[in-house]
Order: structure tokens, then C-alpha cells, then sequence
């Protein structure tokens, strides 16, 4: 049988075929790679130089930031300055007397540039005078700052930015209510001698206008500090004077905030108009009296003569102008909260006359009853509450009480929630029950007793273990004190356990101790500084300025 012979040259075609479509794909793979190569090259030199800018521009801000704390603390230095200048000028007047000239003119030196190299970043700044804010408690100074910083990374990293802004520089008169203890004088009215004892525990700030006298072992979380270089030791009867902390191991005072002697004086108030003024409603400048005429309008009266005796809530019209106003001494003020519903009760003796008053804050009403009862219809009801939260006796109260204390000694509160009153008082105040905000830790109430040319006691009817949530401050220049009324006969009373702060004249008797420091008449003191934050309104401020620290706030920012 006869078979098709195969043809040599076809095999030699197909495997030629064969052969170039080899060679044109590894052509083509080649071409594939080198141009992937290029490209992920290129991307990552793309994306390196990205982030190299990025954290150059992130370092650019870095230097805004750092130059913005240098220029609040260049302000810090130059305002300490001025304050040193202005205590030498008598404390009177601008503290900052040529603001304008406070900055040097122009971009600052390199002293006060920043500068770093990690982040690194370079940055100038400029600053000038726009205003002040001068007033009785505060002093403000207010610069427009101008800053340019760059940030530099590597070859190619270079982005620079512009910020401007508000420096404000400013100091603001301190509050007697920054003292847990404050005393004028570290002595008894008459002027004898009384001591800090083992008995005492002091958790706050202490401060004297002379020096203290220490007996064992007192103890103070805080800091104290005194005017005098010297401290006298109680020696086991017999005194002796040091400019130590302590008396060898006879009296070791526990001094856990530090002790320093030889600080500045700082002056008590010397009035309480401001506070008069507030509860009658008018603005009046600190130290300025109202006149017989302004009192018997404020309180609806008419005519030149001094008001009579009475219990006033000032107002113009039918709208609560003031707080309330007592002309005269008031034989009792009673106050107690509804803690249900958050209202404040307030209730006043004098002579025949009778006052119940019930501020609603929900309901945003006053109601007045002439009566020590309010199940009647009230003579009076008012659209709002007092917008001034002062309560001023021109006279004494002979009784300052809360609520009664409920089954097993349970104190009920005096103070609702929301409510912060000043009860300011020209002669005595005689505290007679204990005294405590509701719901203390909510930080929303708080109670100040001022005595402008009186003392503040507690009274020969308050409780043993009395409870005092408030500042107290008590300015007589014969007999401001915070004491307790026979405070050496009879049994010990327990704890005078206060929450709040006593500024006084002097520092008045509590009770009495034996050879080992421990209480014989009277109370102990337990006293807590109130680290709420919370001042009294219209508290007196003290004459000295303290400096605020400065802020740098950032206005516009943009990338140059």
C-alpha cells in the first residue's frame, strides 16, 4: 500500500513559528517589567517626596505652637515685673503703665524665637499693643501676635506657615476665699496668746499678717505662711521664738504643704458697702456708702431719714431689684432647702415681724409669706428670683440656724442645690445649728458669712459635732473673730467640722487643751478647705493682684 510522504520543509516552518512567538513574548515581558520598574520608582520617589512635606509642614506648626508658649511666657515674665513695680508704686493704678512698649518693637530677637531640630522647624514672631480692660478686680491687656515659621526636611522638604492671633496678658484681684485660714493677727481680741495644738487638722491654705504659735503636733496639708521671720514654740509652758519649722521633737508641726515665713501682708476689707450696695440693687464703686435717700428708694420708702427697722426684699415695681435687705438687728434668720424639688426657704425674725420667703429657681418665682408658716396664700408673689444673691443686716443676727436635725442626728441641709448666697451682717453673727449644702459634691451651692465690724460664734445652742458649710469672714477691728461663745466651761463638744474657709481679724478661741493637746472645753477644730471652686458672691476680694497665667490663641493660620 502506498503512504504520503512527509514533508521536511513544513516541520522546519512550524517550529520557526514556534521560535519567534517565543522570542516576541519575552520581548514583551521585558518591556512589562522595565515599565513596572520605572513606574513603582517613580511612585515611590512621588510618595517619599509627599511625606517628606507633610512632616515638614507638620514640623512648621510644631514651631507655631512653641512660639506661641514662648510669647506667653515672655507676658508671664514681663507681668510678674510689673506687678512688683506696681506693689512699689503703692498699689494703685495700671499695672502694665505703658502697655505699648511691653513687646519690643518689630520681629523679635533670635532669644525669643523657636527653634528646633526634632521636629525641625525655625519660627519669628512679632507682637503689638490692640487694648486694655481696666477694672476694680481685674486688669486686661490684650496683643495681636504674628508668627512665621518654616519647616524644614531634608533637600525637599520646605513648607512655611502664618498664624496670627490674641496674647492676652492679665491679672485679677485674689479672694479671701483662697485661704482655708486667714487671720490679721495671730492672737485673741484682747491680744493674748492661743496656739495651733494637736487637736488641730488644717487641710487648706493658712496665712497670717504676723506669726503663729505652735503647741505638739498640729497638722497642716497645705501651705502656711506668716509675715514674721520667727515662730513661737509652746516648750511644754515655756515659749520660745524660732525662725524654724519646728522646736526640736517638742512641737513638730506637720507641715505637708511646706511652711514659709517673711511673705507680704496682705490688708483685710476695710467696709462692706459693696455688699449693701449689691442687696439693695444699686452700682455703686467699691467703697462708696449709698446714702439714706438711695436706701429708701431701693427699698420702696420715701425721704432723706435712715428706713426703719424692718425686712425689705428691694425692688422696682413689682421686679426684684436686690437681694434681700434687714434694717436693724434680726432676732433669728432660718434657712433650710426643699431638697425634692431644689427650693431655697429663708426665714426671718425681728421683734413682732415676720418674714417666710420661698425661691423657686424651676418656676423662676419668689413668694412671700408674713408668717412663719407657708400653708396660706403668700401677701406676695414675684416673676423671678433676687437677682443679687445677698442677704445684709445692718445690725447683728443674734441666730443663724439651718433645719432642725432629723431621727439618729441626721443633718438636714440648709443650702439648695443652685443656691449661692452671701449673708453679710454689720455687727455679730451667732451660728446656732449646723449649716450644710445639699448635695455638696454637685458643686453648684455655696454660703459665705461675713461680719464687716463684728465677730462670727457659734452659739452656746449649737449641737456638739456642728456641721458649717461656708467662707466665713469676720473684719471688727476690736473683735473680728471666728470663736465659739463659752468656749472654757463645760464638757468637750466634739468637732467643729468646717467645709469652706475663716478669714478674721483675729483667731478666736475654740476651746481649751490640756499638758498633752488634747481638747478639755469646747470644740476641736476639723477643718477642710472647699475645693469646689466656688466663691460667695460679692465675697471681698483682697487688694492684691495676682497674675493670670497668659494665653496665646490662634486667630488665622494659613500655609505661605
Amino acid at each position: 500500500m502506498d503512504r504520503t510522504p512527509t514533508s521536511h520543509r513544513d516541520g522546519l516552518g512550524e517550529r520557526g513559528i514556534v521560535l519567534a512567538a517565543a522570542l516576541l513574548f519575552m520581548l514583551l515581558s521585558s518591556v512589562l517589567v522595565v515599565t513596572f520598574m520605572g513606574t513603582t520608582t517613580g511612585e515611590r520617589s512621588q510618595s517619599s517626596n509627599v511625606q517628606t512635606a507633610k512632616i515638614a509642614l507638620y514640623a512648621a506648626d510644631a514651631g507655631v505652637r512653641a512660639q506661641q508658649q514662648v510669647l506667653a511666657n515672655m507676658a508671664q515674665a514681663k507681668l510678674d515685673s510689673c506687678l512688683v513695680a506696681w506693689t512699689a508704686r503703692g498699689a494703685t493704678g495700671n499695672i502694665v503703665t505703658n502697655p505699648g512698649a511691653l513687646f519690643p518693637a518689630g520681629t523679635l530677637g533670635a532669644a525669643s524665637s523657636a527653634t528646633a531640630s526634632n521636629p525641625p522647624y525655625a519660627a519669628t514672631a512679632s507682637v503689638t499693643f490692640s487694648s486694655a480692660e481696666i477694672a476694680d478686680t481685674a486688669q486686661t491687656y490684650n496683643y495681636l501676635f504674628n508668627i512665621t515659621s518654616t519647616g524644614t526636611v531634608r533637600s525637599t522638604g520646605r513648607r512655611s506657615v502664618q498664624s496670627q492671633g490674641l496674647l492676652r496678658v492679665s491679672a485679677s484681684r485674689g479672694s479671701f476665699a483662697d485661704y482655708l485660714l486667714f487671720m490679721d493677727r495671730f492672737t485673741l481680741p484682747d491680744g493674748s496668746s492661743i496656739w495651733f495644738t494637736s487637736t488641730g487638722s488644717f487641710d487648706g491654705r493658712v496665712h497670717t499678717n504676723t506669726f503663729f504659735r505652735f503647741a505638739f503636733k498640729p497638722t497642716f496639708q497645705d501651705q502656711v505662711t506668716q509675715v514674721n521671720s520667727n515662730a513661737t514654740f509652746y516648750n511644754n509652758g515655756n515659749p520660745v521664738s524660732r525662725n524654724a519649722s519646728n522646736n526640736g521633737s517638742i512641737d513638730v508641726p506637720n507641715f505637708y504643704g511646706g511652711y514659709l515665713r517673711g511673705q507680704s501682708s496682705v490688708p483685710l476689707p476695710t467696709n462692706s458697702f459693696n455688699q449693701q450696695a449689691a442687696a439693695l440693687g444699686l452700682n455703686l464703686a467699691v467703697g462708696t456708702a449709698p446714702t439714706n435717700s438711695q436706701i429708701n428708694t431701693a427699698l420702696g420708702l420715701s425721704g432723706t431719714s435712715t428706713p426703719p427697722n424692718g425686712i425689705y426684699l428691694p425692688r422696682s415695681g413689682s421686679t426684684l431689684t436686690g437681694g434681700f435687705y434687714i434694717q436693724g438687728s434680726a432676732d433669728q434668720v432660718k434657712m433650710w432647702a426643699d431638697t425634692l424639688v431644689n427650693k431655697q426657704y429663708y426665714q426671718f425674725a425681728q421683734g413682732s415681724t415676720r418674714r417666710t420667703v420661698e425661691v423657686d429657681p424651676v418656676n423662676n418665682t419668689t413668694k412671700v409669706w408674713n408668717s412663719t408658716s407657708t400653708t396660706g396664700a403668700p401677701a406676695e408673689t414675684f416673676s423671678g428670683t433676687p437677682p443679687r444673691p445677698v442677704l445684709y443686716t445692718n445690725g447683728s443676727i443674734n441666730s443663724l440656724t439651718g433645719p432642725s436635725r432629723g431621727s439618729n442626728n441626721y443633718v438636714n441641709a440648709a443650702v439648695a442645690e443652685n443656691t449661692r448666697l452671701l449673708i453679710t451682717a454689720t455687727q455679730d453673727v451667732i451660728i446656732n445649728s449646723d449649716l450644710t449644702c445639699d448635695s455638696y459634691n454637685n458643686r453648684n451651692n455655696v454660703l459665705g458669712i461675713f461680719s464687716s465690724a463684728g465677730s462670727v460664734r457659734i452659739g452656746s445652742s449649737a449641737p456638739s459635732n456642728v456641721n458649717v458649710d461656708a467662707f466665713i469672714m469676720a473684719t471688727g477691728s476690736t473683735s473680728g473673730q471666728f470663736a465659739v461663745d463659752n468656749y472654757a466651761s463645760g464638757s468637750p463638744r466634739g468637732s467643729m467640722n468646717l467645709r469652706g474657709g475663716v478669714t478674721a481679724k483675729y483667731y478666736g478661741a475654740f476651746g481649751t487643751f490640756g499638758s498633752n493637746g488634747n481638747t478639755l472645753t469646747g470644740y476641736s477644730r476639723n477643718w477642710h478647705y472647699d475645693r469646689r471652686g466656688l466663691i460667695p458672691p460679692y465675697f471681698p476680694t483682697t487688694n492684691r493682684f495676682d497674675p493670670d497665667i497668659p494665653s496665646a490663641r490662634t486667630m488665622a493660620w494659613k500655609e505661605i
